[in-house]
């Protein structure tokens, strides 16, 4: 994804950073495994997990799936107004064409 104005800023990423361990377990993880992780989190720290995925182009898949766990306004209150209905959506919408290419 291209990044815009819709997209958080480096700097509010940097205040709450995302932990790279976590996102590879999140990236290795089954979905039995994914829910376990994700269970003790805050709606917001899985909407930040879920948009910081999105942006990068490897973790999109991941991303979506734990944007599954969101509700809409927190992914927008996390992501921006864009990024967050978009990812919202997509979640509940299936696999992305992109996403089924790679499976395939």
């Amino acid at each position: 994804m291209a990044r815009d104005g819709n997209r958080p800023h480096p700097s509010a990423l940097a205040r709450y950073p995302v932990p790279i361990e976590l996102i590879s377990a999140l990236f290795r993880a089954d979905d039995a495994e994914r829910d376990r992780l994700l269970a003790p989190m805050p709606a917001y720290g899985r909407a930040r997990i879920a948009a910081y995925c999105a942006d990068h182009a490897r973790l999109e898949a991941v991303g979506l799936k734990v944007a599954r766990s969101c509700d809409e306004a927190t992914l927008v209150k996390a992501a921006g107004p864009a990024l967050g209905a978009d990812l919202f959506a997509r979640s509940r919408a299936g696999a992305p064409a992109q996403i089924q290419r790679q499976a395939a």
